[in-house]
């Protein structure tokens, strides 16, 4: 079996970042509505808590049980806390400080600087028209 990698982001892609964007963007606007009620530590275990029953539902479903190896826990561990938990809460309680718009709005505008900043260091991600 064969894959090919699309070197150019076509219209495809354009629309999946921009979903991905107003995505993004919108559970910001959400967690900056729920911090006026809720502390930042509880929205955080709820977000995650439910991602986490969202994607082992998932999982389970398709037949991939959970890991036998304490290693591989360790990593999933040590990801959840770098990749979700840890940036989550600075954000949730960056919400705290700054309007629950504009926190949607620069949160939105991640992916987008992504492109940016990857065809500018990535020597395969260049970006062109």
């Amino acid at each position: 079996m064969t894959s090919s990698i699309n070197t150019a982001m076509g219209p495809r892609e354009w629309v999946m970042l921009i979903v991905l964007s107003v995505l993004w963007g919108g559970s910001f606007f959400f967690v900056g509505v729920a911090v006026a009620d809720l502390p930042p530590l509880t929205i955080v275990t709820l977000r995650v808590g439910v991602a986490a029953i969202a994607l082992w539902s998932f999982a389970l479903v398709a037949g991939w049980g959970p890991p036998k190896s304490l290693g591989v826990w360790t990593a999933f561990l040590g990801m959840g806390l770098l990749n979700n938990v840890i940036p989550f809460v600075f954000i949730v309680w960056g919400q705290t400080q700054i309007a629950s718009g504009l926190a949607s709005i620069l949160n939105a505008a991640t992916p987008i600087f992504t492109v940016v900043v990857a065809s500018m260091f990535l020597p395969d991600e260049r970006a062109t028209p």
